[in-house]
């Protein structure tokens, strides 16, 4: 070295952090721009080192075991050796006293997490310069009492510190606000994504499942009365397909609906379902009730027919009727199926809790039924067709609004 250079010291931090993984990463940063850091995993430790390190700062975690951030904070500004020494203490700030707590503490400064890199480093240089250049204090100024959530807090800081801090603050406050924007974005784009990949999952899927149907309709006409009954099994089969499919899409509608409701007449609904289900025997005498509902309402109907006929088989007998319920229209769909256990009627629309039975339960109908009627600001529940008796078939009931 010639006579000429001034050597400079390296800035050395205490770093207090008691995940080993954050306590590695912070001293790759610190390391990497310059800086010498030393690792303590709690206040107790970091009291116990700062005397031989002698640290120009101090970086310190607030949730730790043994001695928290803020008890070890207090701790180092009410001794006089180190008082000096700028604190900035690491918080998820999920919660407006976060800062008054850093305050009170006497922290000097903090950071939100997670944290870049560089900002950490540009916090950390700001604390510095100030160190070097600090602010007059004037002996006369009184603490600063604030009322945050009813909680009353003293600020012993002088005015510019708690100028400093709330800046900090509103720094951190806009960093997390443009990150829930840019995961917003994130997720919207994915969201698209993956809307574009079932959309043409979905229309292929329907390609075969149509073309497999006409060609399942032709040989069962041109089928023995031997191989008609696995003609008929493998157009149900067909059929299942394309009911999971409609379900999976009505689903997608469900979450992105932004139709608004109307007065729909509930008659014509219900005859359009009926014509669904040629095969079925199904009862309906009509009505003139008018009820606030959107495109989506013919899914109840087409549900729960078809719930029905999945659970009393080519006998099923399905009765429809409408009545006035005050400012509700009541609907009950009956059938002559095995009837559902009432332990289990409860959990009959929830997609997650079913029934043991030997048909099949995993189908999303009365999932999707009970989410449109409920949308519609009705409810749906399930009785006994004949009260108290299991073995005649199911009442399914639910409520729409009339319209006006």
């Amino acid at each position: 070295m010639s006579s000429g250079e001034v050597r400079i010291d390296p800035v050395k931090v205490l770093v207090v952090e008691d995940s080993r993984t954050q306590a590695e990463i912070l001293k790759r940063t610190l390391e990497k721009n310059g800086y010498t850091p030393f690792l303590a995993e709690n206040g107790r430790e970091a009291l116990e080192l700062i005397g031989s390190v002698n640290p120009d700062v101090i970086i310190s975690d607030v949730i730790m075991p043994v001695m928290d951030g803020y008890e070890f904070c207090r701790t180092i500004k009410n001794d006089t050796r180190y008082r000096h020494i700028p604190v900035i203490l690491l918080t998820m700030l999920t919660d407006s006293k976060d800062v008054m707590y850093a305050m009170v503490s006497g922290a000097d400064n903090f950071i939100t997490k997670p944290y870049q890199g560089e900002y950490l480093v540009s916090r950390l240089k700001k604390i510095l310069a100030q160190k070097s250049a600090p602010i007059p204090t004037d002996p006369g100024e009184a603490p600063v009492e604030v009322l945050l959530s009813g909680k009353k807090f003293s600020l012993s800081h002088n005015r510019h510190q708690i100028i400093d801090l709330l800046i900090s603050a509103y720094e951190a406050a806009v960093i997390q606000h443009h990150e829930v924007l840019r995961a917003q974005h994130s997720l919207a784009e994915a969201n698209n994504e993956a809307n574009l990949y079932l959309d043409i999952i979905t229309h292929d899927i329907n390609n075969v499942n149509t073309g497999a149907l006409a060609l399942t309709e032709l040989l069962l006409m041109k089928s023995e009365d031997q191989d008609k009954v696995l003609a008929m099994r493998l157009i149900n089969s067909i059929n299942q397909s394309i009911e999971i499919i409609g379900n999976v899409s009505t689903i997608r509608r469900l979450h992105e609906r932004r139709e608004a409701l109307k007065p729909t007449l509930l008659d014509e609904v219900i005859k359009n379902e009926i014509l669904r289900f040629p095969n079925a025997k199904i009862r309906y005498s009509g009505t003139t009730a008018r009820v606030c509902a959107d495109s989506l309402v013919y899914q109840i109907f087409m549900n729960l027919i078809g719930n029905s006929i999945k659970f009393a088989g080519t006998k099923a007998v399905i009765e429809i009727s409408v009545k006035d319920s005050g400012d509700m229209v009541e609907v009950i769909v009956v059938d002559n199926g095995p009837g559902i256990p009432d332990e289990v009627k409860p959990l009959i629309f929830d997609r997650f809790k079913r029934g043991k039975t030997t048909k099949s339960g995993k189908g999303l109908g009365l999932f999707i039924a009970r989410a449109l009627v409920e949308g519609y600001g009705g409810r749906i529940w399930v009785t006994d067709n004949v009260q108290g008796k299991q073995d005649p078939g199911t009442a399914m009931h639910f409520t729409l609004k009339k319209a006006d």
